[in-house]
């Protein structure tokens, strides 16, 4: 082997690594992505001196730290591992060692002591004073420092059955020998032996005994010695191997890479690995898709995206072959249902099948699940400033780690399976698009498991320049929604399946455009990062890239319910108010299919109201088919699954005031919950309440989404007190008013849903309207018993809405799991795969008459008004217009108690003092007696004040007016 100067290394080896990773192995300075070539000739040089620091390495398999072989790298030899040579020893009590001088010892395992061996007659005889003479001169296996025995340790010697110079109970033949203390017969050790100059002389040497068991293999080694068991039968030598003996190091960072194999320092941390190692573990290191298999990289008809800008001639010598990036790129449609709970991504594939996608499973390689397609969006922490130094430098496809981030499925895990571990808790960020909505207004502090605390910035809008390379730096901020959606792009471009470049997201309907902004410009950023920077350089082909927001949440999922429900495949589940008439399937025709959209989610509830056709002659002249027309959209911000889950536990909370009492023990309050009596002391903020109502949602979860209300009355469970102590605390569980909660606060949510359907149910004329029931929350067994089984209570909702005029309702139940396919749509995926049915080319115009009339922005969100005799009177709602001037009222002590709300109740009536209804008091001090208060909706969030005497007055510049921003009661003249 060829050798050069040695270079000192502090790489800590690290056991959890997956060795694959190239170089030196372990943890490593953040290097800036580099042409492959210049990074292998810089890890040859670094390999290079790292191989000189140290004689003797263990060969490892690859992903193992059990090593194969010891490598030599002064000979280049090949020897059994430690292991073999361990084995070897503890099978013998003694080893005979001969050196290449013909020198003999035998060596006494237990004693780790080393023997003089050699034929009777080559014994040295002489008085005692004579043999510790000719001890010191004796040089066997190249040891010096030989002396004659002590009279114990040579009885121990001499008596062991198994020495192998034994005979009977001679030592090679004699009988007399001569020790430190005294000359010996070794019939009778009793018995002093008058001192005799023909005494023979065994010395010994326990220059072994302060040596490891690794030191004394590799004196053996080094000195070329010869290792047989007591019977000379067996052997350790006969593996030794010599094909890397002529290998100088570039072609042995080659081998490596073929053998599979690494290289650990035996004295130091090292661990010494080919970079092209590295290239298996592209997909999988980062985010655990599957391996690639070493026959890829020179499979000519293969290769990879990354080796793009490598010089041919060096690839062939690596044995390593280039993929040109723009062979696989793929200019068909990706749909991204964002969603708050879990996002699911669809894509049509080169055949135009609509396919769903897995994202963050443990094992890629199980058999798909249902579940599987429906993504947590959620991030869990365990190394972020290891995670930070790769994602600040590296741009494109970052070398980053699957142990330092977990994302979707494997952190759910951790969230669910952990709910009382606090420092798990605080690793996990869940409901990342809705931090994405309120990261203005709320600070985030998360820990990771290495136990560094991290606030998270704001989120802005940071959109990249199109068709141009983004650039990535230390003072970027932490965004969450970009690396989720790095994490979505590493699955969907993987190069089994291709690289897309056409993206389309989805939002809900009442979704300001601030927010769709910044949510879009974190996904563009994300998904960029994740195409190899061999396609970004080829500019003709990489401006194509593009992240665009397309339909509404509930009307993207109308699409793919609608079109299913039609097809002669789709069993038709349905179920019409009225029984007169038989059940009706959507059938397209050129009047159009009326639709409803109740979109039962994690986070909210989302309405859509619209009309499917045939497109008109003049739309059929612009190119298009068919026409998806929303005519309203709406929702529930309340009506979530998640937020039903936080009042179930808050209630339960409450009905064990006096356990939370006696032990001091703190929870958390939903945002539209009422307060109670003395609840300041127990409602908290702090990672104790958070983990407490984690915990008493883990055991109510089931309850609520199971399909009976099965709960066991009392649970045992550890609650955490005010310092973060462990209480065991014995919670009462009262399933009645449970379930009553539930049953209550979703037919509120019909309610809601059935007025605004009112809104708009002119405009559908006769048409009999196809309720679409979506989202996993529309699974609930009260949903089935309010309106599958068109109860009682559904019927008087009904009545109460819509009076005499009722419509023909055909209500579609949630779209089930198809066990034959599982990219058929379902109640959650049905989102992402009707918006593939929407995207360009698919000859689908979409019409929303709301966000034309807004100018795309979000409807005023807010119903707000005053209190009329105890009673809620709204002035402006969410179908008010924009820059419109409403008149709320007079001011005779120039004081208004203005209320708002975003719950749909206030359309159909809320008591002052409800937990939905906020309150702001309205100061104009300068107003004279009388004056007029008007208000006009401006943002989604946001009102302009006036305080005249005469409506005339409202256009003049001199007036007294206020901007109340309603998210966070701010005014500002």
């Amino acid at each position: 082997m060829t050798q050069h100067q040695p270079k000192q290394h502090s790489q800590q080896q690290e056991t959890n690594s997956n060795h694959s990773s190239g170089g030196v192995c372990g943890k490593s300075s953040p290097k800036t992505a580099t042409n492959f070539i210049q990074h292998f000739n810089d890890e040859l040089a670094d390999f290079t001196e790292s191989l000189a620091t140290e004689r003797f390495w263990h060969i490892c398999p690859l992903g193992s730290n059990e090593p194969c072989g010891l490598f030599d790298t002064q000979t280049g030899l090949k020897h059994p591992p430690i292991v073999a040579y361990q084995q070897f020893f503890a099978a013998n009590a003694f080893v005979l060692i001969k050196d290449r001088q013909g020198h003999n010892a035998t060596f006494d395992v237990q004693q780790r002591l080393l023997w003089s061996t050699g034929p009777s007659d080559d014994c040295i005889n002489g008085s005692l004073t004579f043999l510790k003479i000719e001890a010191t001169k004796l040089s066997i296996l190249g040891i010096d420092g030989w002396n004659v025995p002590g009279i114990n340790v040579f009885k121990f010697f001499a008596q062991n059955k198994a020495n192998p110079n034994l005979s009977g109970v001679k030592l090679l033949n004699s009988l007399c020998w001569h020790t430190q203390e005294r000359a010996i017969n070794l019939e009778n050790w009793n018995n002093t032996v008058l001192e005799n100059p023909n005494r023979n002389l065994y010395a010994c040497n326990s220059a072994w005994k302060s040596l490891s068991f690794v030191q004394i293999v590799m004196f053996i080694i080094e000195h070329q010695c010869q290792l047989l068991s007591a019977d000379k039968q067996k052997t350790v030598l006969s593996s030794v191997d010599n094909s890397w003996e002529e290998l100088n190091p570039e072609q042995l960072l080659i081998t490596l890479n073929e053998q599979g194999v690494d290289l650990r320092g035996v004295n130091q941390n090292q661990c010494l690995a080919s970079p092209i190692n590295k290239l298996n573990g592209l997909d999988w290191r980062p985010c655990r898709l599957p391996q690639l298999e070493k026959a890829r990289l020179a499979d000519l008809n293969k290769g990879l995206w990354e080796l793009w800008d490598c010089d041919p001639e060096a690839l062939a010598k690596l044995k390593l072959v280039a993929r040109n990036p723009k062979q696989d790129v793929k200019l068909h449609n990706v749909a991204i249902d964002f969603g708050t709970s879990s996002t699911v991504v669809a894509y049509c594939d080169q055949h135009g099948a609509r396919q769903l996608l897995r994202i963050g499973v443990r094992d890629f390689y199980q058999q798909p699940e249902a579940s599987h397609y429906e993504n947590p969006t959620v991030l869990e922490l365990l190394d972020f400033e290891r995670f930070r130094a790769i994602w600040q430098r590296q741009t494109y496809r970052p070398e980053l780690d699957w142990n330092w981030l977990h994302t979707s499925h494997e952190a759910q895990e951790s969230f669910r399976n952990n709910p009382g571990d606090t420092g798990v808790l605080a690793r996990i960020l869940p409901r990342i698009k809705q931090w994405a909505m309120r990261s203005d207004k709320q600070q985030l502090r998360l820990t990771d498991y290495q136990g560094y605390e991290l606030t998270l910035a704001s989120l802005t809008e940071r959109n990249p320049v199109r068709g141009q390379a983004m650039e990535v730096s230390t003072t970027d901020p932490f965004d969450p929604v970009e690396l989720y959606a790095w994490y979505l792009g590493m699955t969907i471009n993987w190069r089994e399946r291709g690289l897309y470049l056409k993206y389309h997201l989805t939002f809900p309907a009442k979704y300001e455009r601030a927010t769709k902004d910044k949510i879009l410009a974190s996904f563009r950023r994300g998904l960029q990062r994740s195409l190899p920077s061999t396609l970004v350089a080829q500019t003709e082909v990489f401006r194509d890239f593009e992240v665009k927001e397309l339909a509404s949440e509930p009307a993207a999922y109308a699409a793919a319910a609608l079109h299913h429900l039609a097809s002669h495949d789709a069993v038709d589940t349905s179920a019409e108010v009225y029984r007169d008439n038989p059940s009706i399937k959507p059938k397209l025709t050129d009047e159009g299919v009326a639709y409803a959209v109740f979109d039962f989610g994690g986070g909210t509830t989302d309405f859509d109201f619209g009309l499917w056709r045939w497109a008109t002659v003049a739309e059929e002249d612009e190119g298009y088919e068919q026409v998806f027309e929303s005519l309203h959209s709406s929702g529930d911000n309340f009506l979530g699954g998640e937020n039903l889950l936080e009042h179930l536990v808050y209630e339960t909370f409450k009905d064990n005031l006096d356990i939370c009492r006696e032990h001091k023990i703190p929870f958390t309050r939903p945002l539209d919950g009422k307060s109670f009596s003395g609840d300041e002391v127990f409602v908290q903020q702090t990672q104790a309440a958070q983990t407490n109502s984690v915990l008493l949602g883990t055991k109510l979860r089931p309850f609520m989404e199971n399909a009976d209300s099965q709960l066991e009355s009392q649970a045992s469970i550890d609650l955490l007190n005010m310092d973060g102590q462990k209480v065991k605390s014995e919670i009462s569980f009262d399933a009645q008013k449970l379930d009553a909660l539930l049953f209550n606060r979703i037919k509120e949510g019909l309610r809601a849903f059935l007025v605004e359907l009112e809104h708009v149910v002119e405009q559908f004329g006769s048409r009999p309207i196809h309720l679409l029931l979506a989202g996993n929350g529309s699974r609930s067994r009260h949903i089935t018993a309010l309106v599958e089984n068109e109860s009682d209570e559904w019927n008087a909702l009904l009545t109460e809405v819509f009076q005499d005029r009722t419509p023909t309702l055909v209500i579609h139940p949630p779209l089930a799991v198809n066990q034959d396919n599982l990219h058929a749509p379902t109640a959650k995926t049905g989102v992402a795969l009707g918006l593939l049915r929407l995207c360009p080319g698919e000859k689908v115009k979409l019409i929303n008459k709301i966000r034309t009339e807004s100018h795309d922005e979000a409807p005023f969100r807010y119903y707000l008004g005053g209190i009329r005799r105890g009673q809620f009177t709204p002035q402006l709602a969410p179908t008010s217009d924009y820059q419109q001037w409403q008149l709320l009222g007079s001011m005779p002590q120039q004081v208004f108690k203005l209320c708002y709300s975003v719950s749909p109740k206030a359309k159909v009536g809320m008591q002052e003092g409800d937990p939905e209804l906020l309150i702001h008091r309205v100061d104009f001090p300068a107003a004279p007696p009388g004056t007029k208060l008007f208000v006009r909706a401006i943002h989604p969030c946001i009102v302009e004040l006036a305080a005249v005497n005469e409506e005339a007055e409202l256009e003049s510049d001199i007036i007294s007016r206020k901007k109340l921003d309603l998210e966070t009661g701010l005014i500002t003249s």
